[in-house]
């Protein structure tokens, strides 16, 4: 049976961090240099998505143990990350679309039921199945074999297949796991990843839900470090001391 504390804390930390800062300090510098509102953008869930996969790329570029590569499905660029050390192909997915997927018993077609069926068909539960099983295996290994392809990788070589699943929302990432499931979609093992959440240092300061009072007075809507707060502070004792040390009007 697969293990997924496998994993070296390295390579967890290598993952969540770029989750992390894709959508936190990435998605807000980069709306903000646009000078866009992300609640009026229609390509905000996209952009999360290509720097998520920058950050990845980025993270294992001088790893020899991992391969990072792109693979096509359909109009879609899905990153996919393979572990030599464990043997593990791993691909990444919001939290809401992995229920989404789950629900739907027609999607068969999806590389997530792909995957798990040709990687985690050892893995089973005491559980009832919701899903027929899909009887077209060939089609299944082509559509991994281009996967695998792509990362320059053979099927041969693949233990099993996991999925990291994140829940973020208002630039905050929430929660990050990784599990493995069958070709029922039935969760077989299930690992938090959220320890490795870090807090993140952004320098881009928040701001207020009206923007009103942000034309009318520069200052409104800014959150100020602590560091910042310590400075402010200085210059303020700073100023009263100057003006107690002008002579009074006689």
């Amino acid at each position: 049976m697969p293990n997924l504390t496998n994993f070296s804390d390295d390579f967890i930390k290598s993952i969540v961090s770029s989750i992390h800062s894709a959508v936190t300090d990435d998605i807000i510098q980069d709306t903000r240099q646009a000078d866009m509102e992300c609640s009026g953008m229609n390509s905000y869930p996209s952009r999360i998505w290509d720097l998520i996969n920058r950050n990845v790329r980025t993270a294992f570029t001088y790893n020899p143990d991992v391969v990072v590569e792109f693979t096509k499905r359909g109009p879609w660029n899905l990153i996919v990350i393979f572990d030599k050390t464990t043997g593990m192909l791993l691909t990444l997915m919001r939290e809401e679309r992995f229920c989404e997927v789950k629900r739907d018993s027609k999607n068969h077609k999806h590389y997530v039921y792909e995957l798990a069926n040709m990687f985690n068909a050892d893995l089973e539960i005491q559980q009832q199945s919701f899903f027929a099983i899909d009887e077209n295996e060939e089609k299944i290994k082509k559509s991994i074999e281009r996967i695998c392809n792509d990362l320059l990788i053979s099927i041969e070589m693949v233990e099993h297949h996991a999925l990291v699943l994140f829940s973020s929302r208002d630039e905050l990432l929430h929660s990050i796991r990784c599990c493995m499931i069958n070709c029922n979609f039935e969760e077989c093992e299930s690992v938090s990843w959220n320890e490795y959440i870090g807090v993140s240092e952004s320098l881009v300061v928040e701001q207020t839900e009206n923007d009103d009072h942000k034309k009318n007075n520069p200052t409104m809507g800014l959150v100020y470090t602590p560091k910042a707060k310590k400075k402010k502070q200085l210059n303020l004792d700073i100023a009263t001391k100057s003006e107690s040390d002008i002579p009074e009007a006689k």
